[in-house]
């Protein structure tokens, strides 16, 4: 086998890894990324590690550091609601602008895979019946003993932590990504 045949090799073995990983993601209750879109394109690439938002308040950053690896300055339209998601672990789509050693990633689409080893639901704030429901990419369901702080953010998008039965989440936790 030739050089150029291992690469390829190589090459399509790392693709289909790429999107099977990318697929089981998306079956595990995606919520930022559309059902059944999970998969990058051929023209993206995929990156999952934990948030970190850094920088002073005129100048904030957000980084991605993925395990082993150097920390990559994420940006693009979505960098203000990942900066919001620091210490979660995500998985982010789109392309680098710059190589090491100041490695930059513009995001076009993220999931979130867990916030304090926890799986998220996330979703708008919606009212119905005086009652705040999450609306998610999948489903509704209705926010049980959520905070009055929580319940106020309607159009929010945001992510809860809690113990689901039915239609219904108990909060545990709770946090902003977009304000409405």
């Amino acid at each position: 086998m030739t050089r150029s045949s291992r690469v390829g090799l190589v090459m399509l073995a790392s693709g289909l890894l790429t999107a099977a990983c990318a697929r089981a993601r998306s079956d595990k209750g995606n919520s930022s990324v559309p059902a059944g879109d999970a998969t990058a394109t051929p023209s993206e690439t995929v990156l999952t590690g934990k948030v970190a938002a850094v920088g002073l308040a005129v100048s904030p950053s957000t980084l991605l550091q993925v395990e082993g690896g150097r920390p990559t300055t994420l940006v693009g339209p979505l960098e203000p609601e990942l900066r919001r998601l620091g210490g979660a672990t995500v998985w982010v789509a789109g392309d680098p602008v710059t190589g090491p050693p100041n490695a930059t990633f513009r995001v076009t689409r993220y999931d979130i895979l867990s916030i304090d080893g926890a799986k998220p639901l996330v979703g708008r704030v919606v009212t119905r019946d005086g009652a705040p429901w999450l609306a998610t990419d999948r489903d509704t369901v209705r926010l049980e003993k959520a905070p009055a702080e929580l319940a106020a953010k309607t159009g929010a998008k945001v992510w809860v932590i809690g113990r689901r039965t039915g239609a219904e989440l108990t909060t545990r936790s709770y946090g902003v990504i977009r304000d409405p």
